[in-house]
C-alpha cells in the first residue's frame, strides 16, 4: 500500500465513518428543535452510557479481529474470526442480561431520571450495536470499501427515516429515539449476517486461539474504559454540578466539535492496516514522517475552517429554521475548544505505529489513563468555576497530555524523524483563531493564508511530492 493508497483508503473509510457519524449531525437539528436543553441532556447521558458500555461489550475483541484479519489468511484467518465472533456473541448476551436485570437500580444513576424502561431499550441497542460492527471490520480488513460504504449509508438513511417517524411524526420523545435506534440496528445486523456466515465455522472453536486472542485483546479493555472516561466523564461531572440543562447545551457543542474526531478516525481506519503492513519495511520511518506532516497539515486546516465558520454554520437557515435551535447557540465556544482537542488526539493517533511495531500494546492503557486522570482532575477544578466551558478545556488539556505521553514513551523505541515545523505550524494557527475569531476579515484572511504558507514554507520537496501523489 502506497501513500496514495493510504490517502484513498482514508478518504473512503473516512467517508464511511463520516456517514456513521453523520447520523449524529443530521439528527442534531431535529433534536435541538424538538427537545429542550434538559431533555437533550438526558438523551446525551444515555448515549454516553452506550459509548461506555460498548467498550465493555467488545473488551478489545474488535481490535483483535482487525489485527488477525489483516495478518492471517485462508482457513487460519477464518479460525480466528470464528473464535472472536462466537466469544463476542456470548458475552454480549451476558452483558445485556445484566443491564436488563439491574435496570431498576441503575436508571437514575445512568440517565439522571428514574425510568427503568429506558434501560431496557439501552440493553437491546447495546447487544445489536456490539454485533453489527464486527462484519464491517471484516470488510475493512479485506479492503472492500464499497460494501462498507453501503452498510454505512443504509445505517444513516434508516436511522434518519425512523427518527423522523417516531420523534417528529409520532411525537414519542426520547423513547422514540431509542425505538428508531433499535430497529435500525436490528436491520443492519440482519443484512450483515451473510458476511459472518461465509467466514466462520460454528463447530470450530479452538481454545488455544481464544487464549491467544484474549491475551492480545485484554489490554485494550482498560484502554477503552479510560478512553470512554475521557469521552463521558465531562458530561457526568456537569450533570452533578449543574444538572441536565447544562449537559444538553454542552453536548450540542461537543457533537459539532466531534467533526474533528470523525476526521481523525476516518484517517485511522486507513492508517492502522497501512502501518501494520509497512512498519518493518525499509524506509518506513521516513514515510511515516511524511504522512505525519501531511495529515497534521490537512487536519489542522479542516479544524481551522470549521472553527472560524461555525457561527455561520449553526445559524444557517432553511425552511424557516436554523440548522441548530436558537436555544443551543450559546454552545459555539465549546465547539472551537473541542475541535482543538481532537486535533491533539490526531497527534496521538499518528504516533501509534511505534506501539504496535514494538509490541508495547500493554502501554496503551497507560496512555489512556494519563488522559483520563488529566480530564477528571481538570474537570473537578474547572467545571465548578466556569461551567460547561471548563468541561471543554478539560477535554483539550487531556488530549494534549496524551499526545505528549505517547511521544516520550515511543521516541526511543521507534524514533521517527518528524518535520517539527510541520507539527507546530497548525497548532500556531489554531491558537491564533482562538484570539480573534469573530472578525470576518480575519476569518477570510486566515483561511486563505494557511494552505499557501503551509505548501510554500512547511513542506519539504519529498512531502510536496507525497502531497501530489495523494491528490493526483
Amino acid at each position: 500500500m502506497s501513500i496514495k493508497d493510504l490517502g484513498k483508503q482514508s478518504i473512503i473509510y473516512g467517508f464511511g465513518h463520516v456517514l456513521a457519524r453523520l447520523v449524529t449531525f443530521l439528527l442534531l437539528p431535529i433534536y435541538t428543535h424538538t427537545f429542550d436543553q434538559g431533555e437533550y441532556g438526558i438523551l446525551s447521558l444515555a448515549y454516553a452510557f452506550i459509548g461506555f458500555a460498548l467498550i465493555i461489550y467488545k473488551y478489545g475483541m474488535d481490535t483483535a479481529l482487525m489485527k488477525y484479519s489483516v495478518q492471517k489468511s485462508g482457513d487460519e484467518r477464518n479460525k480466528y474470526i470464528t473464535v472472536i465472533i462466537i466469544s463476542q456473541f456470548i458475552t454480549a448476551i451476558l452483558f445485556t442480561f445484566i443491564i436488563y436485570s439491574t435496570r431498576h437500580y441503575t436508571a437514575d444513576y445512568v440517565l439522571g431520571v428514574d425510568n427503568p424502561d429506558l434501560m431496557i431499550y439501552l440493553s437491546i441497542i447495546l447487544f445489536f450495536d456490539s454485533m453489527w460492527n464486527l462484519p464491517l471490520l471484516i470488510l475493512r480488513s479485506e479492503e472492500k470499501p464499497v460494501p462498507y460504504i453501503s452498510f454505512s449509508l443504509f445505517n444513516v438513511f434508516m436511522t434518519m427515516f425512523l427518527n423522523i417517524i417516531f420523534v417528529v411524526h409520532w411525537d414519542q420523545g426520547i423513547e422514540g429515539v431509542f425505538k428508531a435506534n433499535i430497529i435500525a440496528s436490528i436491520l443492519i445486523f440482519t443484512f450483515s449476517l451473510p458476511i459472518i456466515f461465509k467466514r466462520i465455522d460454528f463447530y470450530s472453536f479452538e481454545k488455544e486461539i481464544f487464549i491467544k486472542v484474549f491475551k492480545f485483546a485484554l489490554p485494550f479493555l482498560p484502554a477503552g474504559i479510560f478512553t470512554m472516561i475521557m469521552e463521558l466523564s465531562d458530561r457526568y461531572f456537569l450533570e452533578f454540578y449543574f444538572g441536565a440543562k447544562d449537559v444538553g447545551l454542552y453536548s450540542a457543542g461537543k457533537k459539532m466539535g466531534m467533526l474533528g474526531l470523525t476526521a481523525v478516525m476516518g484517517f485511522n481506519m486507513g492508517w492502522t492496516p497501512y502501518f501494520l503492513k509497512r512498519g518493518k519495511q525499509s524506509g518506513a520511518k521516513i514515510e511515516f514522517s511524511k504522512i505525519t506532516t501531511l495529515f497534521l497539515g490537512i487536519m489542522g486546516y479542516v479544524t481551522l475552517l470549521v472553527s472560524v465558520w461555525i457561527s455561520s454554520i449553526m445559524r444557517f437557515s432553511f425552511g424557516g429554521k436554523t440548522l441548530i435551535g436558537q436555544e443551543f447557540w450559546d454552545c459555539e465556544p465549546v465547539v472551537n475548544i473541542i475541535l482543538f482537542g481532537y486535533f491533539f488526539f490526531g497527534i496521538y493517533v499518528i504516533q501509534l505505529p511505534g506501539v504496535y511495531i514494538k509490541k508495547i500494546t500493554a502501554w496503551v492503557p497507560f496512555f489512556r489513563i494519563s488522559g483520563a486522570i488529566s480530564l477528571i482532575f481538570c474537570s473537578i477544578i474547572l467545571i465548578p468555576r466556569v461551567g460547561y466551558m471548563g468541561a471543554a478545556y478539560a477535554v483539550l488539556l487531556a488530549f494534549i497530555i496524551m499526545s505528549i505521553v505517547i511521544y516520550y514513551k515511543t521516541y526511543d523505541l521507534y524514533p521517527i524523524p518528524y518535520n517539527w515545523i510541520g507539527v507546530f505550524y497548525p497548532i500556531i494557527f489554531l491558537l491564533l483563531i482562538q484570539l480573534n475569531i469573530n472578525d470576518i476579515r480575519f476569518k477570510i484572511f486566515i483561511s486563505i493564508v494557511y494552505p499557501i504558507l503551509w505548501y510554500m514554507i512547511v513542506l519539504s520537496r519529498d512531502e510536496k511530492d507525497g502531497l501530489k501523489r495523494l491528490l493526483v
